[in-house]
């Protein structure tokens, strides 16, 4: 007769051999447990670091360009900057970030190629920090995130290398600290966390089965990081300028004809996105033979589109310069279809100077006040078309365009719009994917004509 324990030894039958490979098993998961816990509580601590840091950046833009700005044109005296100086200003920042690109590191990767998920040496960072600082305090059209995100993944990377991280360990941390950094402009850690989710899932930089998994710190290190900017218990938080939207009138309901008007508003944001980007490599193209009389050039053409839009309209210049981040209640209160056209214009041909020139910002917030503005003049030519719901579409579909990133432009617009465009959602969803297949439809080989123009 067989002996009913060599089943039980062999692994087959329901003896003592089940109880002890579960139990391996559990001693087998407690070392990848700790690791795990261990890399959650570095991203804690790394969120407040990235996030501090990211908020010190923001804070010396905010006084530079307050100062360039404001405080020096009201110890002249003026009512609002001269011709001349609005002319100056960007030329000599120009001239500031032209010695950055001079410096080891050469100014970081160019806005050409979007947002990188690639961590700098700090002596690199420290290039592109001067470069960013001169292009968004002296009134170039670009936004804060790509030097913000190289804080953070620098952050990262420093701190992988302190405690001597491997190479998929340092990936991690360095992300982490990515996620931390772009949480204190976006409005908090979800549509940061949103984006870089799509960038590394796109970028291929870790294998699908592991993505969850690895950026899991992400998210810790952005939750901390929000608490440095929003305050716990009586402690009010560390000052900050996340990209928010005036309040929008109520929207009780999405009707037929607005999701009609969805598709051609977010088509025609797209394409000022887009067409920017074209225009761009146009600009990189001519700054092949001579990058600092390019960026020399474009900085004093972007003043002049200013000073031609303030003489033409009688509006500030700060609706053509800058990001847009600031100037949200300006163009929302615009209510001449003229004006709104004349803007996205010069908006857009600013823009692709800033980008194609050389200097150095993230593509995001400009981009996404073009598909406002576009949002904007379609309620105003459209009858009967609301502006809550021109607005969110618009803003979804040029967010989405400006990286290629659907699921971020949705949450974006989504979280921007508040309560009161809550029913518009489903158009903002709509918007954002029209919006990123119309940058697909536009920018085939658009990636390798990047690479061409940063070597």
């Amino acid at each position: 007769m067989t002996d009913p324990n060599a089943t039980n030894q062999a692994g087959g039958g329901s003896g003592e051999i089940t109880p002890q490979r579960g139990t391996d098993q559990s001693s087998d998961n407690k070392p990848q447990l700790l690791a795990v816990v261990r890399l959650l509580l570095i991203a804690a601590v790394l969120g407040l670091v990235a996030a501090f840091a990211a908020v010190v950046f923001t804070i010396v833009v905010h006084e530079v360009e307050h100062l360039l700005w404001s405080d020096l044109p009201d110890a002249a005296g003026w009512r609002e900057p001269p011709w001349w100086y609005v002319l100056a200003v960007p030329v000599l920042g120009a001239l500031v970030v032209a010695l950055a690109l001079r410096l080891p590191g050469n100014g970081g990767h160019s806005p050409l190629q979007g947002l990188s998920p690639n961590p700098m040496t700090p002596l690199t960072l420290l290039s592109l920090l001067l470069a960013a600082l001169a292009t968004l305090s002296f009134g170039m059209v670009l936004g804060p995130e790509a030097p913000l995100l190289a804080i953070g993944l620098t952050c990262g990377l420093v701190a992988a290398r302190a405690m001597k991280a491997g190479p998929e360990e340092t990936r991690v941390i360095s992300l982490a600290g990515a996620f931390a950094a772009l949480s204190t402009i976006f409005g908090g850690p979800l549509p940061s966390s949103l984006l870089l989710f799509e960038m590394v899932a796109a970028a291929g930089l870790v294998p699908s089965v592991k993505l969850g998994r690895i950026l899991v710190p992400g998210l810790v290190a952005a939750g901390f990081g929000a608490l440095l900017f929003t305050g716990v218990a009586n402690w009010p938080g560390v000052s900050s300028s996340p990209f928010s939207l005036p309040p929008l009138p109520g929207y009780p309901t999405v009707r037929i004809v607005d999701i009609a008007w969805c598709v051609p508003i977010a088509v025609v944001s797209g394409l000022a996105v887009i067409l920017s980007r074209r225009f761009a490599f146009v600009v990189a193209e001519a700054a092949k033979r001579n990058q600092s009389a390019i960026l020399v050039g474009a900085g004093f053409l972007i003043g002049l589109l200013a000073v031609v839009f303030r003489a033409i309209t009688d509006q500030p210049v700060d609706l053509v310069l800058f990001s847009g981040q600031s100037a949200l209640p300006e163009l929302i209160a615009l209510s001449s279809a003229g004006v709104l056209v004349l803007l996205v214009v010069v908006k857009a041909l600013a823009y692709g100077l800033s980008i194609g020139a050389g200097f150095r910002g993230g593509l995001v917030f400009p981009a996404t006040f073009l598909g406002i503005g576009v949002g904007i003049l379609a309620s105003l030519l459209i009858p009967g078309l609301e502006l809550t719901p021109a607005v969110i579409t618009g803003l979804a579909a040029g967010s989405a365009a400006s990286l290629r990133a659907p699921f971020f432009g949705a949450l974006f617009a989504a979280l921007l719009g508040g309560s009161a465009a809550a029913a518009a959602i489903p158009l903002g969803l709509l918007g954002a994917v029209i919006g990123w297949l119309t940058a697909l439809a536009l920018t085939s080989g658009e990636a390798s004509e990047a690479k061409g123009d940063e070597a």
